[in-house]
């Protein structure tokens, strides 16, 4: 009995979130970029497996991505100081999680994008509610030990009292203990003589940080609330996604037809004037001008392309003469993302690298090969859209992270331009490059360089900082070796 399911009792959640807790707090704490964050993630993998072992279920084999992806993200967090980067390393880590918990507790064959963002909203929202479960889950479990203790040893009442009231000191020690973490710096602060005694009574208690208990406490809670969630099934997402494509091809057809004219025009225009350079620009206009005017809004409109596309494979009914219609904008993309990407050439030729220049490359080559998938997906119906899309996503993800975007930055810009004042601005990656191609005065302007978004004293302090086992970055740590030469 005490069971919360079939197969994990009140007990066994209790003390996965408790060890969680720990284990989370002693990864991450005051550590967002160090070497324990890979060890993180790995153990919350084995906190996982260990979960669907409990919970009687298999691991499926698609999962091996899942887990493998995440290792590779978490493993990067520890090399870089890109705090972009480590943002979107974090996110991706955060989503493929739930995306991993969905895709064994569910039968998700059907699924398609919108479902899985759905499932990941209604846990993570839902899961809220459960955030005091804890108190309720324990009071239900006293009650139902007293019960058990008073049918067994109805002759000595004072055993089953006295177990109970131990079970009460406990309830009373976990609800005051967030409360003084609260309330005590409070009264701290308010008095000096108060602050002074209690400072004499127990000192080495102030030698703690305040927030390592609360950031425990609050990650066993969440990681209770998680697990009871997981614990419990969505209805909704048991029942398949049904098939919405019923309605009549012709509207499709007819908007589809419209655009394709335009975009055959447009395309046509691409090739000759841009590619082929075979037209003459308008007077006053060079063709980094004309590169430049028209890229972002043709990123947006391949975008509008590729959710219009996967919107009429959605709701349409089949139709041979759609699908054609449907590839041939597919294939006026290509020629936008080629004609996007060209221009960004240029004007990055004419300029300089920046990170975000060299992030939307890196998007125009997503969308290619997303684009590419939604072609076989109007043919193939059966096939596995999602998953192309995610593995195409994070594998393409991690080769962006891997060829270390600030290092080839200011490896460019130090090559082909002038302008130290943008490398300066760079993160900690891009210091072996300035070491390589640069000189020591751009070197120690690195170091010394301020701006709003750059600290020069915080990077001069690298040097003397030290690293520990949890807190060693493979950045920092090479800043520190250039810095000391």
């Amino acid at each position: 009995m005490n069971r919360i399911t079939d197969e994990i009792s009140f007990k066994m959640i209790c003390i996965m979130s408790a060890c969680y807790a720990v284990f989370y707090t002693f990864c991450l704490y005051h550590n967002n970029m160090g070497l324990t964050f890979p060890v993180f993630v790995m153990g919350t993998i084995v906190f996982f497996l260990y979960y669907m072992k409990l919970r009687k279920k298999p691991v499926s084999r698609f999962s091996i991505f899942y887990m493998g992806a995440i290792c590779l993200l978490g493993t990067d967090i520890c090399i870089t100081a890109n705090r972009t980067l480590i943002i979107f390393d974090k996110v991706f880590i955060f989503v493929l999680f739930f995306m991993m918990f969905l895709h064994n507790l569910y039968d998700d064959k059907t699924w398609d994008v919108s479902r899985y963002v759905s499932g990941i909203v209604k846990y993570v929202l839902s899961a809220l509610g459960y955030i005091f479960r804890p108190f309720y889950d324990l009071a239900d479990y006293l009650k139902r030990s007293k019960e058990d203790q008073d049918g067994v040893n109805v002759k000595d009442p004072s055993v089953s009292s006295g177990r109970t009231n131990i079970l009460y000191v406990m309830i009373g020690l976990a609800i005051s203990v967030p409360l003084l973490c609260v309330i005590l710096p409070l009264l701290l602060s308010s008095d000096i003589i108060f602050s002074n005694k209690m400072e004499d009574m127990f000192s080495f208690v102030f030698d703690l940080d305040i927030t390592l208990p609360i950031m425990i406490i609050c990650i066993f809670f969440a990681a209770y609330a998680m697990l009871y969630r997981l614990t419990e099934s969505l209805k909704d997402l048991e029942e398949p996604v049904t098939d919405k494509r019923t309605l009549s091809p012709v509207i499709a057809i007819t908007v589809n037809t419209v655009l394709l004219t335009v975009y055959l025009m447009y395309s046509i225009i691409q090739v000759i004037y841009l590619f082929m350079r075979k037209g003459t620009l308008p007077n006053g206009y060079t063709y980094t001008r004309y590169a430049h005017e028209g890229f972002f809004q043709l990123v947006f409109v391949c975008l509008i392309n590729i959710v219009l596309v996967l919107l009429c494979r959605k709701y349409s009914k089949d139709s041979k003469v759609l699908k054609v219609i449907l590839c041939m904008i597919s294939g006026c993309t290509y020629i936008m993302i080629s004609s996007s990407a060209y221009r960004m050439y240029l004007y990055i030729d004419a300029y300089k690298l920046t990170f975000l220049r060299i992030y939307v490359l890196w998007a125009l080559l997503v969308m290619a090969v997303i684009m590419a998938g939604i072609i076989v997906y109007l043919y193939k119906p059966d096939m596995k859209f999602v998953n192309y899309c995610v593995v195409s996503f994070i594998s393409l993800w991690i080769m962006f992270v891997a060829i270390d975007p600030d290092y080839q930055i200011a490896k460019y810009n130090i090559q082909y331009h002038d302008d130290d004042d943008y490398i300066c601005e760079l993160s900690l990656d891009a210091l072996p490059a300035i070491e390589r191609y640069g000189d020591e005065e751009l070197i120690d302007k690195y170091f010394l360089y301020r701006s709003r978004s750059v600290n020069g004293y915080e990077r001069k302090k690298i040097k003397n900082e030290k690293l520990t086992v949890r807190t060693w970055n493979y950045s920092k740590w090479r800043a520190k070796e250039i810095w000391s030469d």
